[in-house]
């Protein structure tokens, strides 16, 4: 329960922090921290993804040519 709360704190800190560093104006002073934030919140966002694999659902296309079997 916690942690599908704690995804949307995450998402907004990803979109808040560059945000404020981009108002203060921080970037343009040290421009090597703009790689720093981009690695950091990606990891974040990979961490995120990867904490539900049971949430993602492989479905069969529809131009695959795999026999399908039907629930009835």
């Amino acid at each position: 329960m916690f942690s599908v709360i704690s995804i949307y704190f995450t998402i907004v800190e990803i979109l808040l922090i560059p945000a404020v560093l981009v108002r203060v104006g921080i970037f343009t002073r040290i421009p090597a921290l703009i790689f720093i934030v981009i690695f950091y919140f990606g990891y974040q966002v990979y961490s995120i993804l990867g904490s539900y694999p049971e949430l993602f659902y492989p479905y069969i296309s529809v131009f695959s040519e795999i026999q399908r079997q039907g629930i009835y």
